[in-house]
């Protein structure tokens, strides 16, 4: 995944979502809710589709989030693809191993969720689709060991306990400045969003 000035979305916020997924029960004080779809302008409809499933954290502590920051000062959530025969907690735990080194992280409710769609890469297909699905997390034990792949490796992501409005400045000052701006920026800022609307 490479840096990009070109990060353009149509966006459109839903509202409710019907019902609790099968596996995962729904938090007591938060709804579960579609928060937006993020659609390529350039986009032709009807063109081929290739569909990633993907898992991402959310884990306070106190009033920070455990995110991770890259080298071009932007937070993203802990998480990634489902790999095939993977529960979405399973998927879910190895990224926060992977990214953050912490073990035993408990996954809860599932919170929210976010479509993108974008140009693929892959010559075979038109459309790269991924739904991210958001989950509350709690607990975790620092292993203190990341295992990054390449691109993460380079981008020099690190896991920090950051305050949610912190976060949400420093991802808008980023792609207001159109350097180092990552495809998932416009994501995270709208889950941001909606965590530091809950906080009010």
């Amino acid at each position: 995944m490479r840096t990009s000035r070109r990060v353009a979305y149509g966006c459109l916020t839903l509202g409710r979502r019907p019902g609790p997924r099968p596996g995962f029960c729904r938090s007591r004080t938060i709804a579960r809710m579609q928060l937006a779809i993020f659609r390529s302008p350039e986009l032709s409809p009807g063109g081929r589709l290739i569909e990633r499933t993907a898992v991402r954290g959310v884990l306070f502590r106190g009033p920070d989030l455990l995110l991770l920051s890259s080298r071009h000062g932007d937070y993203k959530f802990p998480g990634g693809g489902v790999e095939p025969g993977e529960s979405f907690e399973g998927a879910l735990q190895r990224e926060f191993r992977e990214e953050c080194g912490y073990d035993a992280v408990a996954v809860g409710a599932e919170l929210a969720t976010t479509r993108e769609e974008v140009a693929a890469i892959d010559p075979e297909y038109d459309v790269f689709g991924m739904t991210s699905y958001y989950f509350e997390c709690s607990g975790g034990a620092p292993l203190g060991e990341q295992q990054l792949e390449g691109y993460e490796a380079e981008l020099e992501l690190t896991p920090s306990w950051v305050n949610v409005e912190a976060a949400l400045a420093a991802n808008r000052r980023v792609l207001a400045s159109g350097v180092g701006v990552m495809r998932w920026l416009v994501r995270e800022i709208a889950v941001l969003e909606w965590l530091s609307g809950r906080s009010r």
